[in-house]
């Protein structure tokens, strides 16, 4: 499946550097990572894997804005339904997790 995507959506990606994995399974996000993506205590975040190799963190509050952030980018218009169908089996729909619902 080859997507395309518009330049300007990764202009910002950033590494924030390594991490390991505590006895108990905890992780320590690196302060600077926190400071740039405005993370506090409590927040809640989902855990998202890839091809069981990748892991990744979002605000459960911010999905639903950024899943409609990468559909509005998608160069090659025809794969927004399959990519849409695909989000609603994995998350049971974006809207639950749109901020202040």
């Amino acid at each position: 499946m080859h997507i395309k995507f518009n330049p300007k959506l990764i202009y910002k990606d950033k590494l924030y550097g390594t991490t390991k994995v505590g006895a108990r399974g905890q992780v320590v996000i690196p302060a600077e990572a926190r400071r740039d993506l405005n993370l506090k205590a409590g927040d809640q975040l989902l855990v998202l894997s890839k091809h069981s190799k990748a892991l990744g963190l979002i605000k459960a509050g911010d999905l639903a804005e950024m899943v409609e952030m990468l559909m509005e980018n998608i160069v090659d218009k025809k794969w927004k339904d399959k990519i849409k169908t695909h989000i609603d089996k994995v998350f049971g729909g974006i809207t639950k997790f749109k901020k202040g619902q």
